[in-house]
């Protein structure tokens, strides 16, 4: 049986959720390093912003950052006006490994579409569904 739009929004938000597994290898692309270091790569931010963005606990955060400072793939610091508040930053090696993962992305989505303009379009239609999303 056929699938509904709706139903294939659900499958798509449960399988972002369930790809937030500090288990995954790093064979799969989307590993929650990889978008550990896409939120920082806006702009360093606070552990309490990261546990809601990536929908994990304090413990589970504390472990994967730990092991990305140890590795170089991001730093710890403090805030200037606050030494209270810890923020996270992305450092150039840890950018080279985002690069890197969204080029392999890139190269995986043009291969299923056959032109520029299927291309665009599918771009497109995914800003759209990111839209439709916010609203869940």
């Amino acid at each position: 049986m056929r699938k509904t739009a709706g139903e294939l929004l659900i499958e798509l938000n449960m399988a972002s959720r369930s790809a937030c597994d500090l288990s995954a290898s790093d064979a799969e692309p989307l590993t929650l390093r990889v978008k550990l270091l896409y939120l920082l790569s806006s702009g360093p931010l606070t552990p309490v912003e990261l546990m809601n963005r990536l929908c994990m606990v304090k413990s589970n955060l504390a472990l994967l950052t730990a092991k990305m400072v140890k590795d170089g793939e991001i730093t710890k610091s403090r805030r200037q006006n606050d030494k209270r508040t810890v923020l996270f930053a992305i450092t150039d090696r840890g950018m080279e490994i985002l690069k890197s993962t969204v080029v392999a992305l890139e190269n995986k989505f043009k291969g299923i579409l056959t032109d520029e303009k299927e291309y665009d379009e599918g771009v497109s239609k995914f800003k759209a569904v990111l839209d439709l999303l916010s609203f869940l």
